[in-house]
């Protein structure tokens, strides 16, 4: 089984996740690691070489951000001999972000399930995360229960290596938050069932990773809501929404969701003169 890891400076959050990630694993299982270090600059890949020399270390730019790591997946497994596999095999596949915990037991009960699964994607404590996307009229709906979805997000997300080559790869103008929506809404697309279920949790760290949206009343949270809405690494970035409703709303919500979400942008920048960089750019 492989497991990728992506990253970016923080070494010692990289370091604890693959530590617990080897002392969650069900013994028995074979475990393959693969980290993508998109541009560390704090030591991380060195750590990671002398602690854990069996780890597969692969070198990214520093601008691909979780969009990016996961076209770098896919890439990878196009090509199963440059990752040491066997051309027809199908292993099981996953991609986990290293700010998450396991709860207890959940990683074992997970992996003896996958064979009831075409993509099993982790419950998150507090209940965040659990969403679909209605195609009628572009929105992200959320909702408390477990089971069937036509997306989820990837922080420990499992799926056969053949199930994976069959998603679209992810558009630049999606950069990080709402690339895992694109993975997995391509893949439901398609026919693929995406599950989540209650003994499959994990814990997320709020100061690394938060849902959109203003987080605390009053203007200057909302200036800062604002900011984020240019900021390719913010989840409330407007040109990935765009891009994203732009491939997969029903035709008739398209024009008025773009109108509405380009208005977004005119105002923010007449507001503060913001001028985005290379990656703000509604480009796929």
């Amino acid at each position: 089984m492989l497991v990728f890891v992506p990253c970016h400076n923080r070494r010692s959050i990289t370091l604890a996740f693959l530590e617990h990630l080897q002392q969650c694993w069900p013994s028995g299982v074979p475990l393959l690691i693969h980290v993508l270090d998109d541009g560390s600059t704090d030591g991380t890949s060195d750590s990671i070489r002398s602690r854990w020399p069996q780890i597969c270390l692969h070198q990214l730019d520093g601008r691909q951000f979780w969009g990016g790591a996961l076209n770098t997946i896919q890439n990878l497994l196009k090509d199963p001999l440059v990752i040491g596999l066997d051309p027809d095999a199908d292993p099981w596949v996953m991609v986990a972000n290293d700010d998450i915990k396991f709860c207890s037991g959940s990683l074992e009960t997970a992996v003896r399930l996958l064979s009831n699964f075409d993509v099993l994607a982790p419950a998150i404590v507090g209940g965040w995360g659990r969403v679909s996307f209605d195609t009628a009229t572009g929105c992200f709906l959320e909702h408390s229960s477990y089971g069937a979805s036509n997306l989820a997000v990837t922080m420990a997300t499992f799926l056969r290596r053949s199930t994976w080559l069959t998603a679209e790869p992810v558009p630049k103008g999606i950069p990080h938050y709402l690339s895992d929506y694109w993975f997995t809404h391509s893949l439901s697309c398609k026919g693929f069932r995406i599950t989540t279920i209650p003994e499959f949790e994990v814990i997320i760290r709020s100061d690394t990773t938060r849902p959109s949206g203003p987080v605390a009343p009053g203007w200057r949270a909302r200036r800062a809501y604002w900011r984020c809405c240019l900021d390719p690494r913010s989840p409330d970035y407007i040109p990935a929404a765009i891009a994203f409703r732009r491939r997969f709303s029903a035709e008739p919500f398209k024009c008025l969701s773009l109108a509405l979400l380009q208005a977004k942008v005119h105002i923010y920048r007449l507001l503060t003169g913001y001028r985005p960089g290379p990656l703000a750019s509604l480009q796929e």
